[in-house]
C-alpha cells in the first residue's frame, strides 16, 4: 500500500477494504505522533514514532 494510513482512513479505508486496513495495523511497531494511529511499519504513517 503506497498511501499513509493517516490519509487513507479519511477516505474511508475501513469501510471500503477491512482486510487491507488489518493488515496495516494487526502487530503494531509504530505510532503517528500527529493523530495517533498505530500500524506495523513507520512508513505506513506521517509522523512515525517507534513503540518501545
Amino acid at each position: 500500500m503506497a498511501k499513509k494510513l493517516c490519509k487513507l482512513v479519511k477516505k474511508d479505508l475501513i469501510k471500503e477494504s477491512f482486510s487491507e486496513y488489518v493488515k496495516l495495523v494487526n502487530e503494531p511497531t509504530h505510532i503517528c505522533k500527529s493523530c495517533g494511529r498505530a500500524v506495523n511499519h513507520e512508513k505506513n504513517v506521517c509522523n512515525p514514532k517507534e513503540i518501545e
